[in-house]
This record gives C-alpha cells, sequence and structure tokens, in this order.
C-alpha cells in the first residue's frame, strides 16, 4: 500500500468511518456507489480496508510474527553460539529470537542474552539492520542501557549478538508491583530519560521505546533494551534510503515499530527525529501514572488506534485516572497499585504533570519538548515544587508553586516578624525604666530597628532569589540570622536573645538542624555575657533540650533539660517558665518509656500553673493534656479522658477552635478511644486533628506524622487497609524529609506500613520495608521514639519485626528465609525480659504455619506444643 500523506488522511478518514459501519456483504456496493463519483477515491479505499483486514486476520499487535514456542525455536536450547551455550527462550523481537546463555568455553562464569537474527530475516535486508543493532550497541557505553558483549555469526549461518543479560521487570509492572507513588514512578523515568539522552548524545533515535524494553532490576536499576530499529541519525543525514529500508524490512517479516507507542510521523512516514522518542517517552509516562494508553479505548482496535495517534489529542493524565471510559474498579485498582485511591490520584496528576506529559505528546514535533533533556528538567521542577516551562509563568501560577513549598514558612515568618516587632517594643520600654542605662538601652533598641528593617528589606523579592528567580522564606530566615551574627558581634547579651528566638522560630518550622545550631549560639554568647546562672541562659537550655528531643537523641535532651529546670529551680522558684521546662523534661522520660519519672514532673507543672496562672489559663491547658498521656500509657483511660475533655474545652476558650494545640487535644482523645477499641471513634479525632494541622503548618510539618500514623492504626482495625497505606506512606514521606532517612520515626512508620501492606496481600512490598526499618533500628535497638502520641503498637523490637518480615517471607513460599528470620526472632524475644508475652506466641503460631506450609508436621507439631503450654 502506497504511503498515505497527512492531508489524503484527512480526506480519506471520514469514509473509513462509514466503512467500519458497514457490514462485510454490503462494502462492495458502498465502494461501487462511491467508484461512480470518484474512481481513484473508491481504489484508494479498497486498498486500505484490504490492509486492514489482512492485518485483523493475521492478529497484528496480538502476537509476535514468530512464535518463540514453536518447536524449531525450542530446539536450540543447549545449541553453542561463540563462547556461550544456549539455556532457555526469554525473548522475541522484531529481528530475531533472544536466549539466557551460559559462558561455555571455561574462561570465566557468567550469563548473558544472546539475541539470533530470525531465519525469516536471513538475507540482505535483514541482516544489515541487525548488524546495525550492533553498530549502535557498540557506540553505548551507560550504566542505564544494557551493552554489547560480542557479536558474530554462528556455525550455521545465523548472525547473533551477546548482550548484558538483565533480569527484570518492565519498568510497568515493576512500578506497580512495588506501590509506588507518583513522584516515586516519576523519579524511576527520568532514570530511562538519562539513558535515552545518552542514546541522542550519541546520534542514535531509538524509535521503540515502550514498557517491555526498559526493565528494572530488583534493586530498582534501569536498563533500555533493544536498539533494534534504532537509526544512526547521521545515516539519515548522508541521504540513506529509510523508506526503502523500512520496506526490505517489511517484505521480510521484521517489525518496524510498535504502533502503540509510534509516533504520528512514524505512522506517517515522515522522518523521524529525536522528537519521536520524546512522543513515545510521553506515552510511556502516561502509563505509569494512568495505567491507560492515551488513545484510551481507541486503542482496542488497529483502525481506531492509528486514527487517534494521527488525529486525536489524548486526555489529560488527571481526567485519565477518573473517566476515559474506564471501568471504576479498574481505575480504583490502578490508583491502589500507586498507593493512593482514584480522586487523590487526579489531585496529584492534576496541573503541572497535566501539562508536561501533553507537552511531550504533541502531534507536530516541533511543539513537543527541544529535547529530552529539557523533558527531564520539567519533571525535575515538578518533584522540586518549581514552575515548569509546560506551563505559562504566570503571576498567580509562580505564587501558588511558591506557597507550596514554603506554606509553613510563610506562616510562621510573620510569627518571626512579630517576635523582633515584640523584642523592638521591649527594649525602647527600658529606656525608662533606668535612667542610667537609658544611652545604652537606646543603643540596643536602634540595632534591634535597624536589624528589623534589614530584614523586612530583604523580604523585596528583587532582593533575594533562588535559581528560579523567586524569592524564598528560608532565604529571608537565613540572612536575618546570618546578620544577626554578623551585625551584633559586639552585643553578645542581644545577639543571644535574638538567636534564642529566632531557635525557637526555626524549630517550629521543622528545621531541626538549624535551631540546633543557633539554639548553641546563643548558649555560648548568653554564658558569655549573663554569666552560668541566668533566666536566659536556662530559657535557651530550655528550648535547645526540647529541639535534641525532636531530633530523637533522648540522652543529650535530658541533660541539657535537668540543667534548665536545675538553674529555673534556683533562680525563680515556683514560677511558670519552672513548669515550661518540667513539661518538656516529663515528656522526654516519657518517650523513652519512663512514665514513673514523668508522672510527678507533669503533676508539678499543673500545680504550679494552676497556682500562677490559674485554672482557666491556655499552659493550664497543655498540662493536663500531658499528665493525660501519661495516665493513658499507665493505663487509666477514664483518668485521661477526664483530663482531656477538660483541656480541650480550656483550649477552644483560650486559643480558638482552629489552633495546634486544640488539634492536640483531640488526637490524645481518639487515642483514648483506641485504648479502649473504638476504633471509628478514634479515627473520628485523628481526622479533625489532621485537619487542624494542615490548617495550621501546611502538609510537611512532621508534628503530623505521629497523626497519620495513628489514623493509619485505627483504619487498619476497621479493615481499611487501602486507607491505612495512604496515610502511612504520608507519614513516611514526611518524616524522611524533615529528620533524612535513617531517623527512628522513619523506621517505626516504615514497619508499621509494612504490616499493612501484608494485611493487603503484598508481601514483597512489605519485605522491603522491614529491610530499611531492620536496618535503621539495628543502630539504636533500645530508642523507641515518640510512645507518648502514639499507640502502644507502635514498641517494635527487633524481634517483633524480624517476625513480621518472617511472615513475609512465609507469605513469599520462600520457607528456608521465613524460617530463618523467624528462628532469630524466637532467640531475641527470649532475650528480653517478658519473653513469654503476646508477641513470642505470634512467633510461635507463624513458625507452625510455616512448617505446615512447608509440609513438616513434625517440627509443627512441636511448636503447637510450646504454644499449648
Amino acid at each position: 500500500m502506497p504511503r498515505i500523506s497527512p492531508e489524503r488522511w484527512r480526506v480519506l478518514s471520514p469514509y473509513l468511518d462509514q466503512a467500519l459501519e458497514v457490514s462485510a456483504e454490503g462494502r462492495a456496493a458502498w465502494l461501487a456507489s462511491i467508484s461512480a463519483r470518484d474512481a481513484t477515491l473508491a481504489s484508494e479505499l479498497s486498498a486500505i480496508l484490504s490492509a486492514h483486514q489482512t492485518v485483523h486476520d493475521s492478529g497484528f499487535l496480538e502476537r509476535p510474527v514468530i512464535d518463540p514456542r514453536t518447536a524449531v525455536t525450542q530446539s536450540l536450547a543447549g545449541q553453542v553460539v561463540g563462547s556461550y551455550r544456549l539455556v532457555s527462550h526469554i525473548g522475541q523481537g522484531g529481528s530475531g529470537s533472544v536466549w539466557l546463555a551460559e559462558r561455555s568455553d571455561g574462561r570465566f562464569k557468567g550469563a548473558a542474552a544472546v539475541k539470533l537474527l530470525n531465519i525469516a530475516l536471513v538475507g540482505r535486508a535483514g541482516e544489515e539492520r541487525f548488524i546495525r543493532e550492533g553498530t549502535i550497541l557498540a557506540r553505548l557505553r551507560h550504566p542505564r542501557i544494557a551493552h554489547l558483549i560480542d557479536a558474530g555469526v554462528s556455525s550455521t549461518g545465523q548472525p547473533y549478538l551477546v548482550l548484558e543479560h538483565v533480569d527484570g521487570q518492565a519498568i510497568d509492572r515493576y512500578c506497580n508491583d512495588h506501590v509506588l507513588g507518583v513522584e516515586a514512578r516519576v523519579r524511576l523515568f527520568l532514570d530511562v530519560l538519562e539513558a535515552v539522552s545518552h542514546a541522542h548524545a550519541n546520534l542514535i533515535v531509538h524509535r521503540d521505546i515502550k514498557p517491555a524494553n526498559v526493565l528494572v532490576s530488583s534493586s530498582g536499576q534501569v536498563k533500555l533494551l533493544d536498539f533494534g530499529i534504532a537509526k544512526l541519525r547521521e545515516r539519515d543525514r548522508a541521504g540513506s534510503a529509510t523508506t526503502a529500508e523500512s520496506s526490505a524490512i517489511a517484505r521480510n517479516g521484521g517489525t518496524a515499530l510498535t504502533p502503540q507507542f509510534a509516533a504520528p510521523e512514524q505512522l506517517s512516514g515522515e522522518p523521524v527525529t529525536t522528537a519521536t522518542d520524546v512522543y513515545a517517552l510521553g506515552v510511556l509516562l502516561y502509563v505509569l501514572l494512568t495505567g491507560q494508553h492515551p488513545a484510551g479505548p481507541a486503542v482496542k482496535s488497529e483502525v481506531t488506534l492509528l486514527r487517534a495517534i494521527i488525529e486525536s489529542d489524548p486526555a489529560r493524565v488527571s481526567d485519565a485516572v477518573v473517566s476515559q471510559g474506564e471501568p471504576e474498579e479498574s481505575l480504583a485498582k490502578h490508583a491502589s497499585l500507586c498507593g493512593t485511591t482514584a480522586s487523590r490520584l487526579q489531585r496529584l496528576l492534576r496541573g503541572d504533570l497535566d501539562s508536561i506529559v501533553a507537552k511531550a505528546l504533541r502531534k507536530n514535533p516541533t511543539e513537543r519538548y527541544a529535547s529530552v533533556d529539557a523533558f527531564a528538567a520539567d519533571l525535575r521542577r515538578f518533584l522540586r515544587h518549581e514552575t515548569v516551562s509546560a506551563r505559562p509563568a504566570t503571576p498567580g501560577y509562580r505564587t501558588a508553586r511558591f506557597v507550596r513549598r514554603h506554606v509553613a514558612g510563610v506562616t510562621m515568618t510573620v510569627a518571626f516578624v512579630v517576635l523582633v516587632v515584640g523584642l523592638t517594643t521591649v527594649y525602647t520600654r527600658r529606656l525608662s525604666a533606668e535612667r542610667d542605662a537609658a544611652q545604652r538601652e537606646r543603643a540596643k533598641a536602634v540595632k534591634v530597628s535597624e536589624l528589623l528593617m534589614g530584614l523586612l528589606t530583604s523580604a523585596d523579592p528583587y532582593a533575594i532569589r533562588t535559581t528560579s528567580g523567586e524569592p524564598t522564606v528560608r532565604a529571608l530566615l537565613d540572612a536575618g540570622a546570618a546578620q544577626v551574627q554578623k551585625d551584633l558581634a559586639d552585643e553578645p547579651g542581644l545577639q543571644a536573645e535574638m538567636l534564642t528566638a529566632m531557635g525557637r522560630t526555626y524549630r517550629r518550622l521543622g528545621q531541626f538542624d538549624r535551631a540546633q545550631q543557633l539554639l548553641e549560639a546563643a548558649l555560648a554568647n548568653g554564658q558569655t555575657a549573663f554569666g552560668p546562672e541566668n533566666p536566659q541562659v536556662a530559657q535557651t537550655l530550655d528550648y535547645l533540650g526540647a529541639v535534641l528531643a525532636d531530633k530523637g537523641d533522648y540522652a543529650g535532651a535530658g541533660r541539657t533539660l535537668e540543667r534548665a529546670l536545675a538553674l529555673r529551680r534556683k533562680l525563680l522558684g515556683d514560677h511558670g517558665d519552672v513548669a515550661v521546662t518540667l513539661v518538656e523534661l516529663g515528656r522526654v522520660y516519657q518517650d523513652q518509656g519512663l512514665n514513673r519519672r514523668a508522672e510527678p514532673l507533669h503533676r508539678e507543672a499543673l500545680d504550679i500553673r494552676r497556682t500562677v496562672l490559674g485554672s482557666e489559663h491556655r499552659e493550664t491547658a497543655v498540662s493536663l493534656s500531658d499528665l493525660a498521656s501519661v495516665l493513658r500509657l499507665n493505663g487509666d483511660l477514664d483518668g485521661a479522658e477526664t483530663l482531656l475533655k477538660q483541656s480541650l474545652e480550656l483550649n477552644i476558650k483560650t486559643r480558638g477552635a482552629d489552633h495546634p494545640n486544640t488539634a492536640v487535644s483531640l488526637h490524645d482523645l481518639g487515642l483514648v478511644a483506641a485504648g479502649r477499641g473504638d476504633y471509628l471513634g478514634a479515627e473520628s479525632g485523628f481526622r479533625q486533628a489532621l485537619a487542624l494541622q494542615r490548617k495550621a503548618f501546611g502538609n510537611s510539618h512532621p508534628v503530623m506524622a505521629a497523626t497519620l500514623n495513628n489514623l493509619a492504626r485505627a483504619l487498619r482495625e476497621q479493615g481499611r487497609y487501602d486507607e491505612a497505606a495512604e496515610a502511612l506512606q504520608e507519614a513516611v514521606q514526611m518524616t524522611r524529609g524533615a529528620f533524612g532517612n535513617d531517623h527512628q520515626l522513619v523506621a517505626i512508620y516504615s514497619i508499621n506500613l509494612a504490616s499493612i501492606q501484608l494485611a493487603r496481600n503484598q508481601p514483597a512490598a512489605a519485605e522491603t520495608l522491614l529491610r530499611e526499618g531492620l536496618r535503621i533500628r539495628s543502630r539504636a535497638p533500645g530508642i523507641v521514639p515518640v510512645r507518648r502520641r502514639t499507640m502502644r503498637e507502635d514498641d517494635w523490637s527487633l524481634g517483633a519485626t524480624r517476625s513480621l518480615l518472617g511472615a513475609c517471607l512465609l507469605a513469599e513460599r520462600r520457607y528456608p528465609e521465613a524460617e530463618n528470620a523467624l528462628l532469630d526472632a524466637r532467640r531475641q524475644l527470649e532475650a528480653l525480659p517478658a519473653s513469654g508475652g503476646t508477641e513470642m506466641k505470634v512467633v510461635i503460631a507463624r513458625l507452625i504455619d510455616l512448617y505446615v506450609a512447608w509440609g513438616k508436621p513434625d517440627k509443627a507439631a512441636s511448636f503447637r506444643a510450646q504454644l499449648g503450654s
């Protein structure tokens, strides 16, 4: 069939629509009626319909040209090709069959993939194409591209290539099996772009990018395969007969492209460029994000697929996950494979990803991304919440990106400026306190005022900018800290006060490392200016101890807060600031499981606040909440609930219904409900608390991670595993962002998520999470952080965690590994003081299940006897 230009296709397309609605018996009469008006048109339509019927009858797109399961193919097993012996057939490409092979010359051991040219293609055109693939692979040396090892001709005359063997899954299956979220899928896709960019840099266009040609190993390593129809761009510039070559391949039975991932210009016979690969990559990203092809239902028919690729604009990715004619259960299944729900997935895809994918899928190659690197740059901007080039950079859009990155910072900057203004006011008032010190105080006030003016001026978007040209709140705070340390170097007392205030602000932003740095500097300056025994030094010690506790350094936090408490008791007596330190130190003891040491401190703090501040004060509400937490952990749920209701009422009255402390009271009431087994009531409390926290802190502050973790527990107990997994995935993500990958909270939340993934019958995903949790927990096995605001079930010992790992391996039928893990868990639990507890019984029950499944009834009976005793 001759090539059809895009202009002629637009003429023929409406007639083809009519033809497909006419029965096979009636088409002859229909064509005759058209021939009477336009014989040329009728002839073209007849040729297209005949080709369509041939393709349909041959099962085009549904099976390979050569069936790899034929006896001829299978008979190759055991044959020696060069230095390799063929072991088993592993794939079939357009130009050849692919075999797993092992080295046979004894020089060294190793596996490889051997690609043999199909017998049907032996001949000049097929061999030239096969040789070209070897030439192309020889030019490519990149860790994300399967490299060429050897090439030659077999004893039977078949050309062959020896390639790196990649033991992995197609990228779409890997993403689904590992329940990767949207951002994780984008990051993996960036590895694919890196490989294609390397090929383009070597003047090679792949031309057949699809999931089957992008494998991912079990360790997450991407490998790009199959350059069988790749094209050297300089050959085309030199005038090679691309059309003739394609025709030769077609005559010899080769599959020149995969239509589902072909660009419009490939189907229309127009020149192929790097933009062709950009289009195929856009289709691949569309599939990874939505689980569907951009053509939607049109992909089910060859004719409608080709027409959709050439003529129709695909649905936006955010619309595809909730509509496009797919059944709701199919959409919900894909969303769950992304670790979320359909509605939330739509929100994650809406906006930037809609625009990025749409640009890659433009019909006109010149309107797509100019290069794969430009495509990758926009995806990296999306991950960093920066403006992307695929969307118009309107002021509203730029502002929205900025606020999304810094929502908590925008809120806290206002509080910081208020702090500075307050300090200015304090120092101004001191001017009238002592006439002899008036000049000195006036100089301090001037310095604070100058500092404030400098910070406000630096907030001008023309003054501080990131690489993207936008002003940042973090830059404002960092500039302020640098200015305080520089401009107030000759005023250590004033500098200590300012740095203490700023350190507290950084702590509330969740920037704990920076907070610690400033507070340690403030402590040194304060001790120099005021001496070791001063209320300002005690305040800095209090803030520093709280930051160390936030970071999980409970030993350091305890020592620092004990110093602060001793100093405040000595200098202040029964003062409200003494209660503040009592509360912080009590929390540190609780977080270490030392409730007996924590309870008297919280009771003393409550007594001081009731005496000094009154029973209706907002700080009294805080002490009510902290004491309730101790009672709850000690099993006194009624006593805890009474105090928490009082705390909630006081918080609403003194701080407002939307204050973060109100959220704490609601959250802890949820913990009490969970302790009673009322998980629906617990869920309600956690969701109310979470809504208030999001409103106060934005969407990434680590304070919300504990709430999400407890919400997940309540959802799990109700059997709502998908929702529970979604909540915990968010908790892990925000905890990693705040504390890094090796914090104990990351381990706790990852282990909790693993238990849910196991309940969802996803043992492989659970195993990955558990091994990561064990890696972190093994570094500090004695620390179980944030017990004060979590459920008892989060007290994961190494033994309990290995027991859960054993359950995962059992579910995967990896019996020897499961046995090792469970026996290790049993030994570790036996070493604990409460070795006969519930967790030990769980381990024994799992061992019984293991030996029953493994077919070892004697061992199962032995452990069953232990359980019975």
